[in-house]
């Protein structure tokens, strides 16, 4: 992750374990998904440690709290509407 790229906001620990729990998750479920040990998840969830870079955005994303940012989309300025002609 470059110094310039912003961190992604997760919630405090103790709302992880719970949005985990809400979605019906065991703590092994999500270190598989993550790649990572149950201790590790568990890590989280006390607040003794956090994940960083690609799995700090992968966990966000699993816990349903981050959306990766969409390019703006460019749009074609309006067309004006016609103007009515008099016969």
């Amino acid at each position: 992750m470059s110094p310039t790229t912003p961190t992604v906001p997760l919630p405090s620990p103790k709302e992880r374990r719970r949005l985990r729990e809400a979605l019906s998750l065991s703590e092994d479920q999500v270190a598989e998904a993550m790649g990572v040990t149950r201790a590790t998840v568990r890590s989280w969830e006390t607040g003794r440690s956090a994940p960083r870079g690609r799995k700090r955005e992968a966990y966000a994303k699993l816990l349903g709290v981050y959306e990766e940012p969409t390019a703006p989309r460019t749009e074609k300025p309006a067309r004006p509407a016609p103007s009515a002609t008099r016969p």
